[in-house]
């Protein structure tokens, strides 16, 4: 491998063979990005080339969504996978993502952050499944038919349809996802699921209090039914609450992997940018005043931590791991192999 410039970083201190060992270890990692909007355009192939991602997690259609429209979106990007087969493949399987991973591709994960195009028709779970959804997340933010959202005053669990929903949902092997879920609809879920369960995309409570953060005891609970945390790389969730309008960096964000490995074990977190590729400006600013509680007062240039604003800057996080002490075998767990686990258990 060719030695280049080591890279200025915001708070690491990476030597030279700490980046080499770095690049290499990036570069033959399966590497799993537990959740992204993705551009449907050469943007996205540019940047998901350089951060060398194998497996995304696209939030296909708008958590807002009726069944309509939710439709469309996943027609359309099912077109737009369909017409550019040497870039990536939509993943049905685990042996999809093997093959996306062999030939150099990407392999695309349709997971809905809601429930709500499906209404209470638990046959169009059915429907969505035969397209292609593998991870499905049963509430965004506010109660729907399923259940509580996290930004909910209250939180009244899974509803009768809701307990109907996770267990159609295990029987078809759609992995559910409680990342934006209330704390008891979360646990609810936890406990009746016959399967792993995830946070595709969270933080711990512990380190930076959230409403859409996680406690430990919940975040346990997750761990010991062979779940996964995604950890973000957004400075709303990864910021100090001791210098709240400090934005945070990398050494946050691996701050953030640390505590969570040695509360679950390493083999319960992974990585989840929570970045939409097609934000702007103006989509930020509507996003905030409905969400408020989400982005807690970030501006649009900051909203994201330094030196990981793109996909294609995940090379960075596997530098800053490096640095932080994480041995090989840790790291290619947490950018990939972890999420791949859960896969394989939940999609067989």
């Amino acid at each position: 491998m060719a030695v280049t410039a080591v890279p200025s970083l915001h708070g690491v201190e990476l030597t030279p063979e700490q980046d080499v060992r770095a690049q290499e270890l990036h570069r033959s990692s399966l590497i799993v990005d537990g959740s992204l909007v993705l551009r449907t355009d050469e943007v996205h192939f540019e940047y998901r080339r350089a951060g060398n991602v194998t497996v995304t997690n696209h939030t296909v259609t708008r958590p807002d969504s009726d069944l309509q429209l939710a439709l469309r979106e996943v027609n359309e990007c099912r077109r737009w996978i369909d017409a550019h087969p040497s870039e990536h493949l939509l993943a049905l399987s685990v042996a999809d993502i093997e093959q996306a991973y062999r030939t150099g591709r990407e392999a695309i994960v349709f997971g809905p952050q809601n429930t709500e195009m499906i209404g209470t028709d638990l046959a169009f779970l059915g429907t969505f499944y035969d397209l292609g959804v593998r991870i499905l997340q049963l509430t965004y933010q506010r109660q729907n038919w399923v259940g509580s959202g996290c930004g909910e005053k209250r939180d009244g669990g899974l509803t009768t349809f809701g307990r109907k929903m996770v267990g159609a949902m295990d029987d078809l092997g759609i992995l559910i996802d409680l990342s934006h879920c209330g704390a008891v609809t979360s646990r609810d879920a936890i406990d009746l699921s016959r399967n792993p369960v995830i946070f595709s995309h969270a933080h711990p409570s512990a380190i930076a209090p959230n409403v859409r953060a996680k406690d430990d005891d919940l975040l346990r609970a997750m761990a010991a039914k062979g779940g996964v945390i995604g950890v973000t790389a957004l400075s709303a969730f990864c910021c100090d609450p001791g210098r709240p309008k400090v934005r945070p960096g990398l050494v946050d964000m691996v701050k953030h992997i640390r505590y969570l490995a040695d509360l679950l074990g390493i083999d319960h977190v992974g990585v989840a940018l929570d970045f939409e590729e097609t934000n702007t400006p103006e989509h930020y600013a509507a996003s905030v005043k409905l969400h408020p509680e989400i982005q807690s007062g970030w501006a649009y240039e900051e909203k994201r931590i330094h030196d990981l604003t793109e996909v294609k800057d995940l090379p960075n996080l596997t530098r800053a791991m490096v640095v932080a002490g994480f041995t090989d075998d840790e790291i290619r767990k947490v950018l990939g192999l972890n999420f791949m686990r859960v896969f394989e258990h939940v999609w067989r």
